[in-house]
């Protein structure tokens, strides 16, 4: 019981600093429904509150976001952040960006299913060897992979950028741009290690 009350103190202090309304009514539900022995619906409350918490982080991400990259402006309406858009339990917040011909999408996603294979590919370099349109970069300090998908027939040149924090999977993706110096500049836009620092 001592340990189920830390929890949700725990809990209903980042509920409290990310300033969301439903999550303390959510977190008394789940209390109550622990003390009558509802341990069923005290799970599910439970887990309606950390979806709200990460709504509120996945918020406080897209208001930390730039309004424009280069000569892509941010679609507002494209704006996705957990439980809005998607029914996946965890923190996901995804941005768009569209110029005249060019395309961007920044993506941030936790518990990814690709965080171990890219973390083997950026300890391990000599996977990347014999793919010449692979490599590692640095953003902002912090290792990731960059890959290149080359232009074909009506396809567009893409660069895909791929960095690892924690248990999350942070992803930028940008199509219609040759130029990788570009693409690196736009993500110096982007205040990862501020991302970083609230997704964690």
């Amino acid at each position: 019981m001592k340990k189920i009350t830390l929890i949700l103190s725990i809990v209903l202090m980042v509920a409290l600093q990310v300033r969301s309304q439903e999550v303390p009514a959510l977190l008394d539900e789940a209390a109550g429904a622990y003390k009558s022995g509802n341990l069923e619906d005290a799970r599910f409350k439970l887990q309606q509150a950390l979806s709200g918490i990460n709504q509120a982080i996945g918020r406080d991400i897209l208001e930390m976001m730039p309004q424009q990259l280069g000569d892509m402006n941010a679609v507002a309406e494209e704006d996705n952040v957990t439980g809005m858009n998607t029914a996946f339990a965890g923190l996901f917040v995804s941005r768009h960006y569209k110029g005249e011909v060019n395309h961007a999408e920044v993506e941030i996603m936790s518990d990814s299913p690709f965080l171990s294979a890219i973390n083997m590919m950026l300890a391990m370099p000599i996977f990347m060897a014999s793919d010449p349109n692979q490599k590692r970069i640095k953003i902002d300090g912090q290792k990731a992979l960059l890959t290149k998908t080359p232009a074909q027939e009506e396809q567009l040149v893409n660069y895909n950028v791929q960095l690892v924090f924690g248990n999350t999977l942070f992803t930028f993706s940008v199509t219609g741009i040759e130029d990788e110096n570009q693409v690196t500049g736009m993500l110096d836009k982007i205040p990862v290690r501020g991302i970083m620092a609230v997704a964690e």
